[in-house]
């Protein structure tokens, strides 16, 4: 088989697993070398079920007029088999979507790859509920993850729906509340969205599950700075 006569396998291969859900977050974990790897196995798959329904339809005479109308136009060796495999790859892709949707495939591969962080970010963000995190400069943030990242090294940055923010003893890492956004997201004339604040996965060295009756019974002092 000519080598131009594989690059559309092999674009197809890449098609594939980037409509894939199951493999496309997988693939973002990827360097180029690998994901062009992995597109080339796709996309040998992909040719060899092409071949297998170019021979099917040669079975039948409405495949061999099809066929050879084909190659009046195209009258290259391979190259049905070739063009099919392109076209085969989102198919195929919409077929393995309609089992395993983006949220099933993303929690698949965070279960499997993903580091504590990433594992805790998405818990919440899944499950709705509060979250404390403490960046590099003490700075402290309890919110609602409203979308976890996924495994692309690319994504360096997650969204924070902030209940309260404060900061950590430098001494102690004591945290005391500065901020208070309870009132301002339960009043219905605002926007949420206007109080969304964007964190640097980097900057977070501590991160944690939030109870905030647990922290006002049992953390909470009277006396701190900032406490209500």
């Amino acid at each position: 088989m000519p080598y131009n006569v594989l690059l559309l396998p092999l674009l197809g291969g890449f098609l594939f697993i980037h409509l894939a859900h199951y493999f496309r977050f997988g693939a973002q974990r990827l360097d180029g070398y690998r994901l062009l790897f992995q597109s080339a196995i796709a996309g040998t798959f992909l040719a060899g079920a092409a071949r297998v329904i170019i021979e099917l339809l040669g079975l039948s005479r409405i495949g061999i007029s099809g066929l050879g109308l084909w190659f009046d136009f195209f009258p290259f060796k391979y190259s049905a088999e070739s063009s099919l495999s392109l076209v085969l790859g989102p198919i195929f892709a919409l077929i393995v979507n309609l089992f395993i949707g983006k949220e099933e495939a993303k929690n698949r591969e965070i279960g499997r790859h993903g580091n504590a962080l990433m594992k805790l970010l998405h818990r919440a963000a899944q499950e709705s509920v509060l979250i404390s995190v403490t960046l590099d400069s003490r700075k402290w943030y309890v919110g609602w993850v409203t979308i976890s990242p996924n495994l692309d090294p690319q994504e360096l940055y997650f969204r924070l729906l902030p209940f309260t923010s404060g900061y950590r003893d430098k001494d102690t890492l004591e945290t005391f509340r500065t901020v208070f956004y309870q009132n301002v997201l339960e009043d219905e004339s605002l926007d949420p969205d206007r109080f969304f604040i964007t964190l640097p996965l980097k900057d977070i060295k501590i991160a944690n599950l939030f109870d905030a009756d647990v922290y006002n019974q049992h953390f909470a002092e009277a006396g701190k700075p900032g406490t209500a």
